[in-house]
């Protein structure tokens, strides 16, 4: 019986094989890892209360807007905003109010506005980054007691309402 030679390893395909296998697994790690540490996660912003192990929203801004009786329109006019804003009677409403646009995706979309009450009656303020068209809006007292929550949606009048965003 005759007996073939057998080749050196490094002329077989086998170990190549499984050390590219291996090295595949390592490039993909590193280039996870790189994707994640450029890419951090979003703070999360608002009024959040830690229960247990999920977080939910604190309900006391919404709720004292409630008792206030308070609700209100807003809209977008060019660079202004223009909020209409309704109260129980006998409620004062405050001479300005804060008005913030939340990007959908990100934080670098974020917008506030500084809104005043003019003669007529409603608030008027402008912004310096146009707000995304499905912004989530909030508007809020300075002292930050209340809050309203309402969605954008690209060219109407939007309802800013107590409930949550």
């Amino acid at each position: 019986m005759q007996e073939t030679p057998a080749n050196p390893w490094y002329k077989e395909p086998w170990p190549f094989i499984l050390v590219s296998i291996t090295g595949l697994g390592v490039v993909a790690g590193s280039t996870l890892a790189v994707i994640g540490f450029s890419n951090p996660p979003e703070i999360v912003s608002g009024q959040f209360g830690s229960l247990a192990k999920f977080v939910t929203e604190d309900s006391a801004l919404v709720d004292q807007a409630r008792a206030l009786g308070l609700s209100g329109r807003l809209a977008l006019d060019g660079d202004e905003v223009v909020l209409r804003m309704s109260a129980h009677d006998g409620i004062s409403l405050p001479e300005q109010l804060m008005v913030q646009f939340q990007h959908p995706a990100t934080s670098a979309g974020d917008s506030v506005a500084l809104v005043s009450r003019t003669a007529g009656g409603e608030y008027r303020g402008s912004y310096a980054v146009p707000p995304h068209a499905r912004a989530h809006v909030s508007v809020t007292d300075l002292g930050q007691s209340w809050a309203l929550a309402g969605r954008l949606d690209a060219g109407a009048t939007i309802a800013v309402e107590a409930r949550r965003p």
